[in-house]
């Protein structure tokens, strides 16, 4: 199909693909025509025509001059034939760190490695100096020197220039852009005993010999590969979808349980509205007239039942007193009433109260004196015996005053007794009816509700008081739990923002993954028309292989799939497959042979193409005995120069193997390592 067919088909099916949104339409069909195009490589072929090598591996010194067409190195075991095509790969590319066949590479007499590698390109000559040194770990291989024309100009070795000025030079360029590794590019450029299935066995050797081949669809195949892999998704994108649903569970959980709150809050509230609204009732109720009414009178009433008891106390206080009087005068009377009789007892010593001279009381001093040694309280002489009877007259008229008087006195005194006994009665009585006339005020209010308002306003208060409380710690777990909403609410949008990304992601993976699609079925027929051409190169050099294991060959054929992998199908009905071979099978030399051959072979009839026209063979007949295809490995070497005319060949062999050294001789130019050491 017309390349204009295919690019016209491929944009029409994008247009059309169901699997593909609008959003990507343009976009995709922008990246097809930025893809959809050939490499573009150096007209000018690339050969090496000297190679100088010190201190590598094996190798002391060795300075060998290369033919254009083909060149056999050829000695004894361990004088540096294998040395010398690693070497050569070394002075394009350096160490390559993941390479097992490159341990101990500095020979063990020097303390660097040198290679100088003279190489033509067009009518340029060029040196590729490349050296490496061991300290703490290798160093140096990195740092290559170019240099133009060195014959003609001066140089130093210590100059250094980038390992994508020698990419230049020999030409890979387009192929390191595309993302291909410099020595796995190289390999198909090298057949090298102990690591033959480096580029058959290389992941992107499909892609690779695609692009080599113009099918320019894998060029856009990788440019979505590679945005494919953008869309990758992180671990937190691939999370995403579950851990965003577990937070916008867990946030409807808090939301309701923060609504229930609300309610229970809302309840709260209205049974607080109604317990504030009947307490203002009850105020109003207990602030009425009447109430103050009574209250006035209770007031009232308690203070005058206050005053009576103060009074009547007073009133027995002095009705006490009275009492006191009274019997203290009822005792001085009854003395005076038994005076007479006690004055004729006594009136041998008694005394007049009075003196009858100045009428004043005769004192107790003098009364003594008198008893005591009868003397006369006036003069103090003695009184005579027959004076002792009358010295005690009394004053009968002031006695009976004294008595009259105290008799009043008394009388006044029980009349005042009795008043105070009425007053007393009639104040406990008036007492009594104040007590009674408060109760009945009480029973009143009992009877009017107003206590049991009181009552219900005080057991009110206390609930409003309750409420109050639970309402704000209501409020506070409301608080609480708007707060855990917050922090819920900000994963749930960081979640959000990362599952748009998810979801954004899989949409574009989705349409990238159907127009890959596309492509593959476009590519699939690019793909079968190319091993259609390489099954017939490879079955015409299989009629090289007369004698061994290809001797009964009768077809080949590549993989329906995507890989160029391939079976060789014999008379015997048995099936060779390098992929089941081991990597030192002898086998497997002859198959590595016969598929790099083919695909360089088909590479010269490529408009555009790699200008290293280099192909470096190690140990054909292998490391070990192979007679039964010895001669089958000779016979393809004689062909291979004409087989591949364009590029130059260079083996390297063991002298044990140059059995047919004569017809050699007549294809390749035989290089002995030990005239160049």
């Amino acid at each position: 199909m017309s390349e204009p067919r295919i690019k016209e088909e491929v944009q029409q099916s994008i247009r059309e693909d169901e699997g593909i949104d609008d959003e990507y339409v343009d976009e995709f069909i922008d990246l097809f025509d930025a893809k959809y195009r050939d490499l573009e490589f150096d007209d000018e072929l690339v050969s090496l025509t000297r190679m100088d090598i010190e201190g590598f591996k094996v190798i002391d010194e060795l300075d060998v001059s290369i033919s254009d067409r083909a060149t056999i190195i050829h000695g004894r075991n361990s004088k540096g034939k294998s040395s010398f095509i690693e070497a050569t790969r070394f002075n394009l590319f350096g160490r390559d760190n993941d390479d097992p066949l490159i341990t101990r590479p500095i020979n063990r007499n020097y303390k660097k490695l040198k290679t100088d590698g003279y190489w033509r390109k067009g009518r340029r000559n060029y040196l590729v100096h490349r050296e490496m040194e061991r300290n703490q770990s290798y160093e140096g291989y990195n740092k290559p020197n170019v240099i133009e024309n060195p014959e003609d100009s001066e140089h130093s070795e210590a100059e250094q220039r980038t390992q994508s000025e020698v990419d230049d030079l020999i030409g890979i360029t387009p192929l390191y852009e595309q993302g291909f590794d410099r020595f796995n590019i190289f390999s198909l450029f090298s057949v090298i005993s102990g690591d033959l299935r480096s580029f058959y066995g290389w992941d992107e050797a499909t892609d690779l010999i695609d692009l080599l081949f113009g099918i320019k669809l894998t060029k856009v195949d990788r440019a979505l590969r590679s945005e494919l892999e953008e869309c990758k998704l992180e671990d937190e994108e691939q999370e995403a979808k579950t851990r965003l649903l577990e937070y916008k569970q867990r946030a409807k959980r808090i939301n309701d349980e923060i609504q229930e709150l609300r309610e229970e809050q809302e309840q709260v509230e209205n049974q607080l509205s109604e317990k504030v609204e009947r307490r203002e009732e009850l105020g109003r109720l207990l602030d009425k007239s009447e109430a103050d009414s009574a209250l006035s009178e209770k007031i009232d009433l308690k203070d005058e039942i206050s005053d009576i008891q103060s009074r009547i106390q007073e009133k027995e206080d002095e009705f006490r007193s009275v009492k006191q009087e009274i019997s203290k005068l009822k005792d001085e009377t009854a003395t005076d009433e038994i005076a007479p009789a006690l004055q004729e007892i006594q009136q041998l010593i008694s005394l007049p109260n009075r003196c009858p001279v100045c009428t004043r009381d005769v004192d107790p001093e003098q009364q003594q004196r008198f008893n005591d040694h009868g003397d006369c309280p006036l003069c103090g002489k003695d009184v005579p015996d027959n004076r002792y009877e009358t010295v005690s007259e009394v004053d009968e008229e002031a006695e009976v005053i004294e008595r009259e008087k105290r008799q009043e006195e008394l009388e006044e005194l029980e009349s005042r007794q009795r008043t105070l006994e009425g007053e007393i009665e009639f104040l406990k009585e008036e007492l009594e009816e104040k007590r009674d006339q408060l109760e009945t005020v009480r029973t009143r209010e009992e009877q009017s509700g107003f206590a049991e308002y009181k009552r219900e306003k005080e057991k009110i208060e206390q609930e409003i008081e309750d409420l109050r409380d639970k309402n704000t710690s209501l409020e506070l777990s409301i608080d609480a739990k708007k707060g855990t909403l917050h922090g819920v609410a900000r994963q749930v949008w960081e979640w959000s923002q990362i599952d748009e990304e998810r979801q954004r992601k899989e949409q574009r993976m989705d349409a990238l993954e159907s127009y890959q699609s596309i492509i593959s079925e476009e590519r699939k027929k690019a793909r079968r028309r190319l091993k259609n051409r390489l099954e017939e190169r490879m079955e015409s050099l299989l009629d090289i292989f007369t004698r061994g294991t290809f001797a009964n060959a009768t077809g080949v054929r590549f993989d329906r799939g995507d890989s160029y992998s391939y079976t060789i199908h014999r008379t015997d009905n048995a099936q060779k497959s390098p992929g089941l071979l081991g990597q030192t099978d002898a086998e497997l030399l002859l198959h590595m042979l016969l598929f790099h051959t083919t695909v360089l072979a088909e590479l010269e009839e490529e408009r555009e193409t790699v200008p290293l026209k280099l192909l470096l063979i190690d140990s054909p007949y292998g490391n070990g005995p192979d007679d039964e295809n010895a001669a089958d490995v000779t016979d393809f070497l004689l062909e291979l120069p004409e087989i591949l005319e364009s590029y130059q060949l260079i083996v390297a062999m063991a002298d044990s193997n140059l059995t047919g050294r004569d017809k050699l001789e007549e294809s390749y130019a035989l290089e002995p390592v030990e005239q160049h050491i």
